[in-house]
């Protein structure tokens, strides 16, 4: 094995040994990682990311050195600390769906320092925030941050940057327009906890919206610098794959149906988020930019 993939996978390791951690110090109070179904996708998810490493590995963009780890230490401290605080104000969702315009710290270090440490920035942080929230240890979660870190530093893998913004500005947008017909269709589901019926409906608008504003940001903001055009939407087929992998989890982890899982959990945490990115993660990439053109980097 080379470096970079020991490398990889240590960080990997050390993402599964600061879940189980934070699982037992939480106590018997928190919600406890219970059953297989954690473990299945937590596997599926390893084995995307090292498949995913083996098919570019050649890129200097899974480069593990000192400068990377502080950054990973940095990135998870901030993101974890942030979202403690903005796990106070909860989102309409069957599940705990919070506001969080902390998604923006792990889409700029993924970004801008490579996947591997977007990816333990969103996940470790996320591992973090939860913990100093007390609400328990959620696999499926911890990995859907990890995504929106580890999808935007992907970028460093294309020489082409402009060839590869166009293909993923379709492809947001053709999934954008596909969730926000489903719940427009079907915009009401059953409660899971409840059973009440819950109309999710301003959600389609939302995460149309949000499609929408990231698209013809994308145009506006490439006539500034393509790396903001190209940051947003990274950053948000990042939330878009994500958060959908936590919420098709949940699938099997809640016992979820698929119109649960998608209008009533999706909807509400991706929705948000992309706007929350659309807005904040060009604001820290264009201060990081300046900062670095100042010092003469």
């Amino acid at each position: 094995m080379t470096k970079k993939l020991i490398s990889w996978l240590v960080v990997l390791l050390a993402f599964i040994a600061l879940m189980l951690l934070a699982n037992v110090l939480l106590g018997p109070d928190a919600d406890k990682l219970q059953g297989v179904y954690w473990i299945v996708f937590t596997a599926i998810a390893v084995v995307i990311l090292i498949v995913l490493y083996l098919v570019s590995s050649t890129s200097e963009a899974w480069e593990v050195g000192t400068r990377q780890v502080v950054y990973m230490a940095i990135g998870a401290a901030l993101y974890g600390v942030f979202n403690w605080i903005f796990n106070t104000i909860p989102m309409p969702s069957v599940s705990q769906v919070a506001l969080r315009p902390s998604v923006c710290i792990p889409i700029f270090f993924g970004y801008v320092f490579g996947p591997v440490v977007g990816f333990f920035t969103g996940a470790v942080g996320n591992i973090i925030g939860d913990f100093l929230t007390g609400w328990g240890v959620y696999p499926a979660w911890d990995i859907a941050n990890g995504f929106m870190g580890l999808i935007p530093g992907l970028v460093m893998l294309f020489a082409d940057k402009k060839r590869s913004l166009n293909f993923l500005t379709i492809v947001v947008a053709v999934l954008v327009v596909v969730v926000a017909a489903i719940i427009f269709i079907n915009p009401r589901v059953v409660g899971p906890w409840t059973g009440e019926i819950e109309d999710f409906s301003f959600w389609a608008w939302a995460f149309l919206v949000g499609g929408v504003v990231v698209i013809a940001g994308r145009f506006l903001l490439e006539r500034v610098n393509e790396d903001l055009a190209a940051v947003n939407i990274w950053g948000s087929l990042g939330i878009i794959l994500g958060i959908g992998y936590a919420a098709m989890a949940d699938i099997w982890i809640n016992g979820y149906s698929f119109a649960t899982a998608l209008i009533g959990e999706f909807a509400p945490a991706a929705g948000p988020n992309i706007l929350n990115a659309m807005i904040l993660v060009p604001i820290l990439l264009g201060a990081y930019q300046a900062v670095q053109v100042r010092i003469g980097r």
